[in-house]
């Protein structure tokens, strides 16, 4: 295939074209370009080897039906053949996301911990919206995110291999990220997609591959049958509590060996059941992205700020009181606001997150005679209603007295909540 060179005109399916403006980047499948479509800059995908009838079929049908969500870099046009290949055009990446392997690499770093958790909820908000599309991802691996390191905002790209469930792209998928059912010779379906989701979320909280450990380290060269062995037949999580052959070595796996307990033990003891042997060899058991998304939530709940060093900690919900991480100061905890089975303690300047659309619901602040208060920073009222039987509204951005016994009513994308404050 002869590349495209500037100034190149392309002709789009159904009328119209884009100009080539320079390259962007390439891998094995094809060259990226940065071209103008009627004056705006988009990124142009070009295959070095036409993909074949099906695919480009494939192609034209996602993009009829569009984007699952915003979370999705979604092809938006398809080129007619030309020059033995073809290529489609999507939306360019915001020059403030990075790829997902810059912050394996520590080259990118979460402004906070709260990012973090907000990149690993997108994620599995854009995969349960993709599965419920009908459709399978096939080639998850940390080469399809980009990341705000600021907001954990997060861009899913390469989606020109997304396929109908039950249908095969002729992409099987990456070593290190298929399912242990694909390793060995199985078709990638939405039950693989839960699992390579699962390894991207373990990478994103430890930094550390969850299969990578000894026996990883003492493999002398990484072969196809090696691979087969340590990611599919004899796959071995490296905190499996029945099997210790393949914990994290001290010098290598520092990431994950200095994480693993800094995180809740929710989310600790989630891993260490969707890496059992058990889900590892019943791809239906695994977990969907709804659960996730609910645990993301949960370990968020467990999330405050300490009123000492003003820095993001883990607590146990638990406890009435907790040191924190980062200073060692004792925080009191015993001040909670509870939602259903949820407990989210209060401290100062800490945000309250109700559903899981990333967006703080609440904050907490402190008044100037050292009152603790609730902020409303959603965009409706609240109606708070005091043991007396008093109801009083309080307005966005303003605020109420986090005070035991009052009870909270809320509605957030057409959801009715029920809070209530409690001290333990």
């Amino acid at each position: 295939m002869a590349e495209l060179n500037r100034g190149t005109k392309v002709a789009l399916q159904g009328g119209g074209y884009v100009v080539i403006k320079k390259e962007l980047g390439r891998g094995g499948q094809g060259i990226v370009y940065l071209v103008d479509l009627d004056g705006a800059q988009m990124a142009l995908k070009w295959y070095l080897t036409d993909p074949g009838d099906k695919f480009y079929r494939n192609l034209e049908r996602n993009i009829n039906s569009g984007a699952p969500s915003d979370a999705f870099l979604w092809p938006e046009y398809i080129t007619k053949r030309e020059n033995g290949s073809f290529g489609y055009v999507m939306k360019l990446r915001p020059t403030n996301y990075y790829e997902f392997g810059n912050f394996l690499l520590a080259k990118v770093t979460f402004k906070s911990v709260t990012a973090m958790l907000a990149a690993a909820m997108k994620i599995c908000d854009g995969f349960m919206m993709l599965h419920r599309h009908g459709y399978s991802y096939q080639d998850l691996n940390d080469g399809n995110f980009f990341i705000d390191p600021r907001t954990g905002d997060v861009l899913i790209c390469d989606n020109d291999n997304v396929m109908p469930q039950g249908e095969k792209s002729g992409i099987m998928g990456k070593a290190r990220y298929m399912a242990p059912e694909i390793v060995d010779g199985g078709v990638p379906d939405k039950y693989s997609d839960q699992f390579s989701l699962s390894v991207i979320l373990f990478m994103l909280f430890y930094a550390n591959h969850p299969f990578e450990g000894a026996r990883v380290v003492a493999c002398p060269c990484m072969t196809e049958s090696f691979e087969k062995k340590f990611y599919g037949s004899e796959a071995t999580f490296i905190y499996n509590p029945n099997n210790d052959t393949n914990r994290p070595v001290r010098g290598i796996h520092q990431n994950v060996i200095r994480r693993w307990n800094a995180f809740p033990k929710l989310l600790r003891d989630t891993f260490i059941e969707q890496f059992s042997e058990d889900k590892l060899r019943k791809p239906n058991t695994r977990l969907i992205e709804m659960r996730w998304k609910d645990i993301i939530n949960k370990v968020r709940d467990e999330m405050v700020i300490c009123p000492s060093c003003g820095e993001e900690t883990f607590v146990e919900i638990q406890e009435t009181s907790n040191q924190c991480m980062n200073c060692g100061k004792t925080i009191d905890t015993s001040l909670r606001l509870i939602l259903g089975t949820r407990e989210l303690p209060l401290t100062p300047k800490t945000e309250i997150y109700i559903d899981t659309d990333n967006i703080p619901d609440g904050k907490v602040a402190m008044d100037s005679a050292g009152i603790m208060l609730i902020q409303n920073v959603s965009p409706d009222a609240w109606i708070v209603e005091t043991q007396s039987g008093k109801v009083k509204q309080v307005e966005p951005q303003g605020y109420m007295p986090a005070k035991p016994g009052l009870k909270i009513k809320l509605k957030i994308h057409n959801v009715d909540y029920n809070l209530e404050i409690t001290k333990k």
